[in-house]
């Protein structure tokens, strides 16, 4: 569907498709339907869940031995820290949606029981604006997964056939996917390669789809809710203080329905937080690391090759990062734009009551609703310059030692 067609009212069903990749390796980890009984969304299979429980138990099992066997027994280590920090980001955000699962399908429920269904209100909430803004990033996950996701999976093989220099020589750690141990030497072996690095492939798709799943859902989570912030500010700014002296009843009864509309929204907004908070905490500071690792990886090499692979995982963490603390602003700002709307009425031309109830309502929308977690964090862009410095500091910490 283009974007400048709007022939039928949008469906929440149309913010949440997969990839077509995850389709094709049963990766769609939320395979949404409507439940005919009650018209409710509900997740059919668990089947991306249960493939991808599987994957994670065969890398991480497979690196935990490379890891003990270094430590304890001597033996060389074949394990990429890079690429080990990477997926413990990645996975880290598919153990959330996991455990997070019955919350999601619940909030996303709450978001379709609030979304029109006309295509009259839903052009005047500006949904159109949404779902093209939606659009254009799902284009940009397209590309991100189907063409850069695969040069990254190609290019330890292109370095496997240039440079490998015979059948009896172990295939380097620079010409393997991911790393790690795996049983009877099959890792080191060449004649083994192509299986190795199809198993490689394999985790790496299961965490790129955790990666994509949770950056599809928070950021279609966050465009609703900023749908309707926006839409609330924009009938606020058009009250009319001077109605409630001349038709009080009236007045009231439409302010009733906006406070109760602020409240219902600043509730998702707490909701949709606690979704995501301890994925906040943790992923990020991970994902500094993680950045630690790929600039220490490219400033040691002057392989073309090398550089090409890490640059790409690079540049997606900084942009990545950068988006959602960038969400979180935008969410800030949407928030902030209510007490805005507010302070630009002409209030003081209203009724006595009305003024009344405008002090104990501007009070009420100067509770700004914020991203964070736990108190420790809050998701906006002095975060992402946090964790550029924390990721500087430790970069430079392993190039003194």
């Amino acid at each position: 569907m283009k974007t400048t067609e709007i022939i039928n009212p949008y469906r929440m069903e149309d913010f949440l498709r997969p990839q077509w990749f995850q389709k094709i390796a049963c990766m769609v980890h939320f395979q949404w339907q409507r439940n005919p009984e009650n018209n409710r969304l509900v997740n059919a299979s668990m089947g991306g869940f249960i493939m991808s429980a599987f994957l994670n138990v065969v890398f991480f099992g497979s690196n935990c031995c490379d890891i003990i066997g270094h430590l304890w027994l001597g033996s060389a280590s074949n394990l990429n820290p890079s690429v080990f920090s990477i997926t413990i980001y990645f996975s880290i955000r598919g153990l959330m949606l996991y455990l997070k699962r019955r919350e999601i399908v619940e909030f996303v429920n709450e978001l379709d029981q609030e979304c029109p269904r006309d295509l009259v209100t839903q052009l005047d909430m500006k949904m159109d604006q949404t779902y093209r803004n939606f659009w254009q990033r799902y284009r940009f996950i397209w590309f991100y997964s189907h063409v850069c996701g695969p040069m990254f999976c190609l290019m330890p093989v292109c370095f496997f056939l240039l440079s490998h220099e015979g059948k009896d020589v172990p295939v380097s750690q620079f010409e393997q996917l991911l790393g790690g141990w795996l049983p009877w030497g099959l890792r080191r072996d060449p004649r083994y390669y192509f299986l190795v690095w199809f198993i490689d492939v394999a985790c790496t798709i299961c965490g790129v789809s955790f990666f994509i799943t949770f950056d599809n859902l928070f950021n279609v989570m966050q465009g609703q809710q900023l749908m309707h912030l926006n839409y609330l500010a924009r009938q606020v700014e058009d009250l009319d203080p001077r109605q409630s002296v001349s038709n009080e009843a009236a007045f009231f009864s439409v302010l009733r329905k906006l406070v109760k509309r602020q409240q219902l929204l600043n509730g998702l907004c707490e909701r949709y937080n606690e979704i995501f908070k301890v994925a906040f905490l943790v992923s990020n500071f991970v994902g500094a690391g993680s950045l630690c690792f790929y600039l220490f990886m490219l400033s040691e090499t002057s392989d073309v090759l090398i550089i090409a692979q890490y640059i790409l995982p690079t540049f997606v963490l900084v942009a990545f990062t950068f988006e959602i603390c960038l969400r979180g602003t935008q969410l800030e700002e949407a928030s902030e734009r209510l007490e805005l709307a507010l302070s630009r009425q002409d209030w003081y031309l209203g009724s006595q009551k009305y003024r009344k109830f405008f002090l104990l309502w501007m009070q009420y929308a100067q509770r700004t609703q914020k991203l964070g977690a736990f108190g420790l964090i809050e998701v906006n862009m002095v975060h992402f310059t946090d964790i550029m410095q924390l990721a500087y500091r430790l970069f430079t910490f392993l190039k003194s030692h």
